[in-house]
């Protein structure tokens, strides 16, 4: 079990570390610190630890999925997800929907969620549509003037 939990923890350094967004380069910087793995391990890593690949400049990076609290590389990837690819907001009830440019709600639905907000309940995403479940009415307004001014 050691292994594993070693692989995983390396797995999660090297994406933090390095803009990454194939496996054989994740694959190689794993080499370099001295965890081997084959393919199909990797591939079951990445599914076990929840790993994205969000949008990046030149193409894609790897990305865990859910972080523990907002850090100053997931606001940054927030502002420029917010500035890059939303459209608009409205709301209604408890509900924020922000629209983005088609193919993109799933990278901005996932910076927002790993913003960690605590008026946040839970998200979902289409392919230009973000629903955004909020505790009150007043968190969604809150939460609407927030992203509005990131973008």
């Amino acid at each position: 079990m050691y292994g594993r939990e070693k692989r995983h923890q390396a797995i999660l350094e090297v994406i933090e570390a390095k803009s990454i967004g194939r496996q054989a380069d994740l694959s190689a910087a794993l080499q370099e610190l001295g965890v081997h793995t084959t393919q199909s391990t990797l591939s079951k890593d990445i599914r076990e630890l929840g790993i994205v690949k969000v949008p990046a400049p030149g193409g894609s990076r790897y990305q865990p999925a859910r972080a523990p609290r907002e850090t100053a590389l997931s606001r940054s990837l927030l502002e420029r997800e917010l500035s890059d690819f939303v459209t608009g907001t409205d709301a209604a009830g408890h509900t924020m929907v922000v629209n983005t440019i088609t193919g993109h709600a799933q990278a901005v639905c996932e910076s927002i969620d790993q913003a960690g907000w605590e008026e946040v309940v839970g998200t979902i995403a289409g392919e230009n549509t973000i629903f955004v479940l909020c505790r009150t009415e007043e968190a969604v307004s809150e939460l609407r003037d927030r992203v509005d001014a990131l973008r």
